[in-house]
């Protein structure tokens, strides 16, 4: 996604010294190689669960997983309220267990 994101930037003319500094920072450059790393732990994993069960039950659960994942760093990391979310994280939670149990 970087790649193709810099290779835009740069066909458009965007890509300057300037634009580019603050993220050659240390700093800034460890994050980002921290989240391409787990990323990429991420696609591995994802392909292998494809070529070991059903592509239907992969996508349901990493939707359903993506919705329980965000509204919990959410509530945790950011202070934002749960009670108007439980009612879909229950019918998302009770949509991927259905599914897997068919």
């Amino acid at each position: 996604m970087a790649a193709t994101t810099m290779g835009g930037s740069c066909a458009a003319g965007g890509l300057t010294k300037e634009k580019l500094a603050p993220f050659a920072t240390p700093k800034v450059a460890s994050k980002l190689a921290l989240v391409c790393c787990l990323d990429a732990v991420y696609m591995l994993s994802l392909y292998k669960a494809v070529t070991l069960i059903s592509p239907v039950y992969v996508a349901a659960i990493k939707r359903g997983g993506g919705v329980l994942m965000s509204s919990l760093i959410g509530v945790s990391c950011f202070g934002e309220s749960v009670t108007g979310r439980l009612p879909p994280i229950f019918a998302i939670a009770a949509g991927v267990v259905l599914l897997c149990l068919k």
